[in-house]
């Protein structure tokens, strides 16, 4: 098990927080708006990890130290936060996430462990609901199936459990992944999907033994059924997106880099920005399939015209465009959160490992069984899952989009599409150097380009991600022993991979820089299980299900939990190109910050996950307080 680290002890914090104290006495001449004291702050400052007390004015940290020192801060109108020993931490950070407004409700699976029978008892009501329509042609949407979670072990539906169902109305049954849907036949019907359909790009229809669709549609053929429903009364964008919003700030989010979004999205929390309602540092990422050549040049005039429209240079801390090509410049700090397009995100290398759907590509095939469930013989089969872009063009768009000042993070699952995407991205970096002066542009080098997932990396390709500077972005509380795990995953793959599954604790010994993201809602907002399974790698499924007993490889794959911190806070600020504002609690950045119902170092990791968020500050407001927190 990974090794518990626990905060220093008060009395022996005298020597570093008499260091942070120095220089007190010329920044106190001004009090502070807000000071937090007799806490135990975690800053995540390798030099001072440590203190007791905190300072902010104007949005800022002006200090962080000791007790005595903080007294110089408190004026008549300071507002006194009294901690009584709570923990203090920087505000978590997502660097990849999809659920940022609350939309309307839908027939909602709860990512729950359900038999065939709970799985369909639960449309009856649904389909009983007049929520969710009432007519032959009202089609009903279902989210969160953990299919992977059916009961018992090894259960394989397809659309006739859904045609089984008493009801003609077309129904679309989405995984927790977002990467599978499952329709019954009206569905398929009314998207034209029969034998002849050919695959999209990007994506798999699946297909019984006589050739027929199954029901079963893999990553983007899933949009061939939603093009085929009807337009529904709009939302309130503005409304969805400040209810959105109030759940990241209770869970203690305090910055989100937003991935596959839409320009309307993006203007939606420009406007909300103009109402001053942002509660979070918002960076958007904006949706991209492959493109090359004049289509590519296209589309990032689109993501020029996008930033214009949106973004306000005054409202954005200079780090976050300081890289983009041409002189940028504007305020250092900015303690109102603002609106960056940022990027292009996440663009699809493969799909995921999860059996039946196996379409993330690898290097070597997946297994298959050659025996029986009594007595197995695994051995390689002929699937290599699905590289949707080629390294040539993943680096093509890579640099181009550097060259303009955007981000690229590109999702990347098996070790095959990570080796490609380690090679586009080595294409940027060459491009880099070998771009010439005259060129106007010489700041690629800072582009930091992003891979999501990287949840099997072979070892030849670990040192290369801290050689080109690529950060991965994993979502840790995929690293436990599951459903999606230990059956969907670990037989196909043999032993000597599955060692190398979800690798943190060995990309991080090999140098990487990793930044968390969230991958919500295909999981349930839980950054504090995210936390304890980084450093646990094991989930307490209950007596119930003793196949999901013990850890993950946690031997070789945890992290501490101050690197977990870490990936959650000034890591994936990195990744957001706000590390210098953000992420840390120190001196001369922005006051973004949570006050925690427990120390995360003096509970058992188990409890990790049990935590409450007290109070969340961004720019020294508070966007969120829990009712019993009055301190």
């Amino acid at each position: 098990m990974p090794n518990k680290t626990s905060m220093p002890s008060r009395a022996l914090l005298a020597g570093a927080l008499a260091t942070l104290s120095v220089g007190a006495t010329a920044e106190a001449q001004s009090p502070a708006d807000t000071v937090l004291r007799d806490g135990s702050l975690y800053t995540v400052d390798a030099e001072h990890p440590s203190a007791e007390a905190l300072a902010v004015r104007d949005g800022e940290i002006v200090y962080v130290g000791d007790e005595a020192g903080v007294d110089a801060y408190v004026g008549p109108d300071t507002r006194v936060i009294d901690l009584d020993g709570r923990m203090v931490m920087p505000g978590l950070q997502d660097a990849h996430i999809h659920g940022i407004t609350a939309g309307r409700a839908q027939c909602d699976l709860d990512y729950r462990p359900l038999s065939v029978d709970e799985f369909t008892a639960h449309f009856e009501g649904c389909l009983a609901d007049p929520d969710f329509g009432t007519q032959r042609d009202d089609w009903l949407t279902v989210e969160h199936w953990y299919v992977q979670f059916l009961k018992p072990r090894g259960t394989e539906v397809d659309k006739a459990v859904l045609d089984a169902i008493d009801t003609e109305r077309p129904i679309i049954v989405y995984d927790v992944w977002g990467h599978a849907a499952l329709a019954n036949s009206r569905a398929l019907e009314l998207a034209g999907i029969d034998a002849d359909t050919p695959d999209p790009q990007g994506g798999v229809i699946k297909h019984d033994d006589r050739g027929r669709p199954n029901g079963w549609l893999y990553d983007d053929a899933q949009f061939l059924v939603d093009e085929a429903m009807p337009e529904r009364p709009p939302l309130d964008p503005v409304d969805a997106a400040r209810r959105g919003l109030a759940v990241l700030a209770e869970e203690g989010i305090t910055s989100f880099q937003a991935q596959s979004e839409s320009r309307d999205t993006v203007e939606t929390f420009a406007e909300l920005r103009e109402a001053h309602g942002l509660t979070a540092r918002a960076h958007f990422l904006i949706d991209s399939g492959a493109k090359t050549g004049d289509e590519l040049a296209a589309f990032i005039d689109e993501l020029d015209a996008i930033r214009e429209a949106v973004e306000n240079p005054e409202r954005l801390p200079l780090q976050v465009r300081a890289w983009r090509p041409g002189e940028q410049e504007g305020p250092r700090l900015v303690a109102e959160p603002g609106v960056s397009v940022a990027g292009v995100g996440e663009v699809m290398a493969d799909g995921i490992l999860q059996a039946p759907t196996q379409t993330a590509a690898l290097l070597e095939p997946y297994r298959v069984n050659a025996g029986s469930e009594d007595a197995p013989d695994w051995r390689p089969g002929d699937n290599r899952g699905e590289a949707y872009i080629d390294a040539e063009t993943l680096g093509e768009m890579a640099t181009r989009f550097a060259e303009r000042g955007y981000q690229t993070q590109i999702h990347a699952i098996g070790d095959r599409a990570v080796r490609n995407t380690l090679d586009a991205f080595a294409m940027l970096r060459e491009a880099d150097a070998t771009a010439p002066q005259a060129s106007g542009y010489d700041r690629v080098g800072d582009s930091r380009p992003l891979m999501s997932h990287a949840e099997l990396v072979d070892a030849a390709d670990h040192e290369r991600f801290a050689g080109l500077g690529v950060v991965p972005v994993m979502s840790y509380q995929w690293a436990k022993p599951a459903p999606d795990s230990t059956d969907a995953v670990k037989p196909y793959l043999g032993a000597e991979r599955w060692a190398g599954y979800e690798p943190e604790g060995e990309l991080a010994a090999a140098g990487a820089k990793i930044a968390y993201g969230s991958d919500y809602p295909v999981d349930p907002l839980d950054h504090w299980f995210a936390l304890e399974a980084a450093v646990l790698r094991e989930a307490d499924w209950g007596p119930e299900f003793p196949a999901y007993a013990g850890d993950l490889n946690a031997e070789q794959q945890a992290l501490s939990l101050d690197a977990a911190i870490r990936g959650i806070t000034l890591n994936a600020a990195y990744a957001m190109h706000q590390d210098e504002v953000t992420g840390s609690l120190e001196v001369g950045k922005l006051a973004d910050l949570l006050v925690l119902d427990r120390n995360l170092f003096e509970v058992p990791a188990e409890d990790i996950s049990e935590t409450q968020v007290l109070m969340t500050m961004v720019g020294g407001d508070v966007v969120h307080r829990a009712e019993d927190f009055q301190p």
